[in-house]
């Protein structure tokens, strides 16, 4: 048996990604420094292990993600670095941090009237001052990194009552203008991304309690997609991993990685084996993935179901575990033509809601809204998907074809088809066109919006991710070979859904509303690769 170290040319971290089935490194070749320090194997024997000398690789990469429409916006710098020792074991250590901002649908239908949202806001301390017939009043609140959120009291003021509350943070920015009424504060709030205002709800009016609460509302327009556009998080991630040759196996490996936010933690472990056959080809391989997340929403777990309100909740965090497990097959057809196959198996278990996002409960006959509910999704979830790829070499060119379909037991199906051709334009530059398609249908728990007067379903959810919809992909990655060692490439991509904007059967005014929330992005990335003894 022969053995030797590869490197994949350059890697790419979509942001829109499907899970990476294939365990072998199919798309791996050895890079040209390692087959310069590989001892001639000509006349290798059968058996004879070849080795190759140790080397290092680092990457970097820079990825600048946006929604049109002022949606969400994000940018993530990695950094990766790689040992690949004389054996063929490789030890891999990785690192990203994400910045996010923007406005995100909340879920609520859109209505031909003024619509207004008030969620939980953190108000440490609360103070008043007059003088001369001017009051001020100064919140500080749990807005971003704790920002004094201030406002000049109306005319005759007396200055906003004190109180305090506890809670975790969210996010906005600094604010002036304000106007003081006894003791109802109201300060308008500019974030980075829109407004809001931090308001005194008084008590039975849909607080979920018996006392007042302060809280943050914003309003959307008539004929208008209700987004909240204080959304704001930042994520840190990183990942540890080893893998070798191990006895009669090919390969074996190990990975740990974790990731934090604001109000989300994640931790995950997976392990893999692979056996070559067939004079090496044709290699079967297994993996197990397991994560366990912990969710902490600002203003605590929310009730299923229950009226959106700024009420701090009880519950303060949730849990939930995966676990998937992957059968891999990768067969070398021809001296140019490679296939991989892989089916999977995933169940989870735990909190599935998305804390903030609710749905509209709309009159029968008008369809004006009458409340907004939390959301409720099942607390388990069992998927299945089968994955091929193909990828053929014609010298000066690579096209490769992959398509997967996956269903779960939500009731969502959907199918892929991902179609690229990597063309050779010289030795040190190439560009790699691709194209996804992308439709799935809807869960069995769907809704637009609910009825009043209706019993509620046990689960329900307006999220368009959930949502019967199509996709497509467009976007091209240039690459090129600074050295013999070393590559840059930028890669660019447009991703666009599309859907039903007036489905049948909807309720009075939202028979003109445009019902389909799906977004339409964009995404560049720019990254560096560098290998070296």
């Amino acid at each position: 048996m022969q053995l030797k170290t590869s490197k994949p040319a350059g890697h790419i971290r979509d942001t829109l990604a499907t899970l990476s089935l294939g365990l072998i490194a199919a798309n791996a070749a050895i890079s040209p420094a390692a087959a310069q320090q590989s001892t001639d194997n000509t006349d290798a024997t059968p058996g004879e292990v070849t080795l190759t000398l140790p080397y290092f690789e680092v990457g970097s990469a820079y990825l600048s993600y946006a929604e049109s429409g002022g949606r969400v916006r994000a940018t993530e710098p990695s950094v990766d670095f790689s040992y690949h020792a004389s054996n063929g074991g490789v030890l891999t250590l990785g690192f990203q941090e994400d910045s996010v901002s923007g406005a995100t649908p909340n879920g609520a239908a859109p209505a031909d009237v003024a619509q207004s949202f008030v969620t939980p806001v953190q108000v440490k301390t609360s103070a008043a001052t007059s003088s001369g017939g001017t009051g001020t009043t100064t919140v500080t609140t749990g807005f971003g990194d704790d920002t004094n959120v201030s406002g000049n009291g109306g005319e005759g003021g007396e200055g906003g009552g004190g109180g305090t509350t506890t809670g975790g943070t969210t996010t906005g920015g600094t604010t002036t203008g304000g106007t003081t009424t006894g003791s109802t504060t109201t300060v308008t709030v500019t974030t980075a991304s829109g407004g809001s205002t931090i308001i005194s709800v008084p008590s039975g009016s849909g607080t979920g309690g018996t006392t007042a609460v302060l809280g943050r509302q914003y309003t959307v327009p008539a004929n208008t997609l209700p987004m909240d556009r204080g959304f704001q998080d930042q994520r840190f991630a990183g990942n540890i991993g080893w893998s070798q040759p191990l006895g009669p196996l090919s390969l074996a490996g190990v990975t740990l990685s974790y990731s934090k936010e604001h109000d989300y933690s994640s931790i995950s472990g997976s392990a893999s084996v692979a056996k070559d056959f067939n004079d090496h080809n044709t290699t079967l391989s297994f993996a197990v993935n397991y994560s366990s997340a912990t969710s902490t929403p600002f203003g605590g777990v929310p009730t299923p179901l229950t009226v959106m309100n700024p009420q701090w909740k009880t519950v303060a965090s949730r849990k939930k575990s995966d676990m998937d497990l992957v059968l891999g097959l990768t067969e070398v057809l021809t001296r140019r033509w490679i296939l991989q196959a892989n089916l999977s198996y995933g169940h989870s278990s735990g909190y599935q809601n998305d804390p903030y996002r609710i749905i509209s409960q709309v009159d029968g006959v008008t369809g004006e809204p009458v409340d907004y509910l939390y959301e409720s999704r099942p607390g388990s979830r069992t998927r299945e998907s089968f994955y091929i790829d193909n990828k053929i070499d014609f010298d000066w060119v690579i096209p490769e074809v992959a398509l997967r379909y996956y269903h779960d037991n939500w009731g969502i199906s959907s199918e892929t088809a991902d179609i690229s051709a990597r063309f050779k334009l010289y030795r040190s530059l190439y560009v790699l066109p691709n194209v996804r398609f992308y439709q799935q249908s809807a869960a069995n728990f769907f809704h637009y919006y609910l009825v009043n007067g209706q019993s509620l379903p046990a689960y329900a959810s307006s999220d368009i991710r959930l949502g019967k919809f199509t996709a497509v992909t467009l976007g091209a990655q240039i690459g090129f070979n600074v050295t013999d060692n070393s590559e840059i490439y930028a890669r660019a991509q447009i991703y666009q859904q599309t859907g039903d904007a007036h489905p049948a059967g909807m309720i009075g005014q939202l028979q003109n509303q445009n019902m389909f929330s799906g977004i339409k992005a964009s995404w560049m990335m720019v990254g560096y690769t560098w290998s070296f003894n």
